[in-house]
């Protein structure tokens, strides 16, 4: 299995600078961690020069510039298909988005960026924990952890500080604890990311994939009043095997306190709940022409076709021209075959227990 065990650096080296003291403020990072935290900080510390100058320069000139196409977002829970259906999409020229780099470096998008590329390709894995797919900085990528790196209200950061999931879930994706000033900042750095992604990849239309945006409609329609939602949805039992397996091949490497699994495993089931009840509630404000929810299990049957009942759904241009571009990707795919889980006793009860209502909402068998 692909593992970031032995990346010994955090995605928070690229983190603005004033981030570590609110960080530190706010976290415990325990003492074995304390290496890592600080090796971040140095690399953060080193790329401020960048960072200064992209304010001053480039933020003036993105500021000018307009989102005039809708966005579309590609919603769902982690290992609910989001990856596979992104990186489709994104393959139709049309489409701006984020990609690995400006993840992680978001404050080094003009000047520096190609020495930053050339230190993520050297030090990034080939493959991604729990299900191989390839990785590389100009692929696709969600934007969480960019979001963690301009400002400090981010749900990534439960991936440094995993004992505070909850929390973090609370204040940053329901808002407990956020004042109105804070949210207006999220939106404002948002807005201006958005058109960043767009100047990088030249694209006309932004297309997110970002799970923690799953909880944030609200927030996103304040921007984006027509926007545009791909809601797609998967096996629970699958859905949490596969996570718990992803989560636990990524904390490794990002991971400033421990974390027990039996607490991991609480996390996973708190957040997707939290996660389904915050969607179900905000989806109503969104107009039916511009959401479509989508079974995973049967988009995996039929790609093409589903993407196109999405295109005309949604209004997002024409498929026959973005066809051939995602069909040379389909069969670029090779020979990559999906994890087969065998689910023990105690993970169908806890499934069960917790997540009886996904079932029921979407027609899956119980075990």
């Amino acid at each position: 299995m692909a593992s970031f065990d032995n990346l010994d650096m955090a995605t928070l080296s690229g983190s603005s600078l004033a981030n570590f003291k609110k960080i530190q403020n706010q976290y415990t990072i325990e003492p074995q961690f304390k290496s890592k935290f600080n090796k971040a900080k140095l690399i953060s510390t080193l790329c401020y020069p960048v960072e200064a100058i992209n304010q001053k320069w480039l933020y003036k000139k993105i500021d000018k510039l307009s989102v005039d196409k809708a966005p579309v977002f590609v919603l769902g829970h982690w290992r609910s298909g989001t990856t596979h259906l992104h990186n489709m999409l994104s393959k139709d020229p049309q489409f701006g988005f984020v990609n690995t780099f400006q993840s992680v470096f978001p404050n080094a998008m003009m000047f520096g960026r190609n020495i930053f590329t050339f230190m993520m390709k050297q030090f990034m894995p080939k493959e991604r924990p729990a299900d191989g797919l390839k990785l590389d900085p100009k692929f696709p990528q969600e934007e969480e952890f960019a979001l963690g790196n301009l400002h400090d209200m981010s749900f990534y950061y439960f991936w440094y500080f995993p004992q505070d999931t909850v929390r973090i879930f609370d204040r940053f994706l329901l808002g407990k604890g956020l004042t109105e000033e804070d949210k207006q900042l999220w939106r404002d750095t948002y807005e201006r990311f958005v058109k960043l992604a767009l100047w990088q990849t030249k694209g006309e239309r932004f297309l997110s994939k970002n799970p923690p945006h799953t909880a944030r409609v609200d927030e996103i329609l304040k921007i984006y009043p027509n926007a545009k939602f791909i809601y797609i949805y998967r096996n629970p039992y699958e859905v949490f095997g596969s996570t718990v397996r992803f989560f636990k091949g990524v904390l490794p490497s990002q991971k400033f306190q421990e974390i027990s699994d039996e607490q991991l495993e609480q996390n996973i089931l708190d957040v997707f709940t939290k996660m389904y009840d915050k969607y179900e509630t905000d989806k109503a404000l969104i107009p039916e022409e511009n959401l479509i929810e989508i079974k995973y299990e049967e988009f995996a049957k039929d790609n093409l076709g589903y993407l196109e009942n999405i295109y005309k759904h949604l209004d997002i241009g024409d498929f026959e021209k973005a066809k051939p571009y995602m069909v040379e990707y389909l069969n670029g795919l090779g020979t990559h075959k999906k994890h087969q889980y065998q689910f023990p006793q105690n993970t169908i009860d806890k499934v069960n227990k917790h997540w009886s209502y996904a079932f029921e909402k979407w027609n899956y068998e119980m075990l």
